[in-house]
């Protein structure tokens, strides 16, 4: 039972399966639903954070809730089997199609009409939750083959809120608080389809896809309307998974998981961004029309089986191979970037609170005002240059061993190895032995223990992310320049400012070629 205690490595002090009712309790909403499993899996080892398992692949979409058969979170931390030390580590296992038909639905809504305003803005932006789905299954073949669908839809506005110092129409330094709209729309779809091919072998087929549309992004706290960005995001996923059992003590998994995913932001680049330090931030977004497109392909194949007079050793094997693709498009920071920081001053007249400081605001009014004093000029102006697109590549491979020793009712030993190896970054040395233990004093005697004593040690993986060669490759000093200019050069002097924010006469990347580029 659930009360009782073991030496079993799968049940450690913080490990924790919820299934039945307890699901009931996470959020519907996939992406709560992924901040409360992080919650409860707590802190993890590494920068990266933990790691999602999805029906044994790695990464991937989470499913909606009412797709979720069994969520393990922290089990066997220091088993060879996973790269990274297990503290964190969740666990995600999908319902399969059943031999009766079975079908559930659900409507969640919410308006404005019943929340109040938001107290720090002077109107009332309308949101709104309206988030629909549901799952049905059954048998195709019965006693042979069988189905899960499961489909979701999230149609979500919610809002963000502007609290800037900006110029009227008359150029008074005036505080602007205003709330705005950020729709946001998320549809899914995941059929399964489970195969018995004979008394041995079943196979297992899954596809999802989901997309996500979001507006107004990047709009709140300084950053005004005008630096609004919308972002598309689209997913596919198919997994196959082909289970052997070879005989009564001997079972065999291979897995095939390939991803498409493609994520599309547009915003204006067209006019500089005017970035007014602690008052406003407005111009373009510097957005322009980016792309992360990524191709992934997992192929991995595990072997449980047990020897031992008393089947007391629990061994596992196996290996996992991954590739990944990535192009990138990025022309943020091609529109440029003017920046106001204010300075110190006595007596300006510029400085209409007399503390012998102009601020970034008032600096800005007076440029705006068309002073031509050099000190009233931006403090600084940065532009990026080059090619937008970068591509990378990468493949990993990784294999393991594990031993889960039962040398008496009350010990167990665990041991493994790890080997992995990527290119780009790679080392062939990359050997991670890993040790644990659990102790249960008077197991095995009349009365049930209440103690077990666990530990472990080991070498674990955090390994470097095809994002960080994307990087490398896109700031070479050659792909991609970003110039900046600092106070005191003649070229912040020529443009000219306006109340709301525009620019003329921006310096062009001729202009800054006698600067070094970063």
């Amino acid at each position: 039972s659930g009360n009782q205690i073991s030496t079993d490595p799968e049940n450690n002090l913080s490990a924790t399966v919820l299934k039945g009712e307890d699901l009931e309790a996470l959020p519907e909403d996939p992406e709560e639903l992924e901040a409360a499993l992080q919650a409860l899996a707590g802190g993890s080892a590494g920068p990266n954070g933990g790691q999602i398992y999805i029906d044994g692949f790695t990464g991937g979409q989470l499913p909606p809730r009412e797709s979720i058969r069994e969520i393990r979170i922290n089990q066997n931390p220091f088993s060879a089997e996973f790269d990274r030390l297990g503290f964190g580590r969740i666990e995600v296992l999908t319902k399969p199609g059943t031999d009766r038909w079975r079908g559930q639905a659900f409507l969640n809504f919410n308006d404005s009409i019943f929340n109040a305003r938001n107290p720090f803005s002077v109107n009332r932006a309308e949101t709104k939750t309206f988030f629909y789905g549901g799952n049905v299954s059954g048998p195709i073949q019965k006693g042979k083959s069988s189905f899960f669908v499961d489909i979701s839809n999230r149609d979500l506005v919610n809002t963000a809120l502007v609290n800037a110092t900006v110029l009227d129409s008359a150029l008074n330094i005036v505080s602007f608080r205003e709330e705005f709209t950020q729709p946001t729309k998320r549809f899914s779809i995941s059929p399964r389809f489970d195969y018995q091919i004979n008394q041995n072998n079943t196979l297992v087929a899954r596809y999802s896809f989901t997309r996500t549309t979001s507006e107004n992004q990047g709009v709140g706290g300084f950053s005004l309307l005008s630096r609004a960005f919308e972002s598309t995001s689209t997913g596919h996923e198919f997994r196959l998974t082909e289970t052997m059992i070879v005989n009564p003590k001997t079972v065999n998994e291979t897995r095939f998981q390939y991803e498409w995913d493609r994520r599309d932001q547009t915003g204006d680049n067209s006019i500089p961004t005017v970035n007014v330090s602690s008052a406003f931030t407005g111009g373009g977004a510097q957005i322009g029309n980016n792309f992360n497109q990524n191709n992934r392909w997992e192929l991995a194949n595990n072997t449980t089986t047990s020897f031992g007079k008393n089947s007391q050793h629990a061994i596992k094997f196996g290996v996992r191979m991954r590739g990944a693709s990535i192009k990138d498009r990025s022309e943020s920071g091609y529109g440029g970037t003017f920046t106001f920081a204010g300075f110190a001053a006595t007596g300006d007249p510029c400085d209409l609170n007399a503390d012998n400081f102009v601020s970034s605001i008032e600096q800005y009014r007076c440029k705006v005002q068309g002073r031509t004093e050099a000190r009233y000029n931006p403090s600084q102006f940065s532009l990026t240059t080059g090619n937008p697109e970068a591509e990378v590549s990468r493949f990993d491979i990784g294999a393991f061993i594990t031993d889960d020793w039962r040398v008496r009712q009350d010990l167990t030993l665990s041991f493994g190895l790890r080997y992995e190896n990527q290119t780009n970054i790679s080392d062939n040395m990359n050997f991670a032995p890993r040790f644990a233990f659990a102790w249960s004093p008077g197991a095995g005697g009349a009365r049930q223990p209440k103690t077990v004593i666990r530990g472990g040690a080991g070498i674990f993986y955090d390994r470097f992310s095809e994002n960080y060669t994307l990087q490398a490759e896109r700031f070479d000093g050659a792909s991609q320049l970003q110039y900046i200019v600092p106070t005191g050069s003649a070229i912040l002097g020529q443009s000219v400012f306006s109340a709301d924010g525009r620019v003329t006469n921006v310096p062009t990347a001729e202009q800054l070629a006698q600067f070094a580029p970063l």
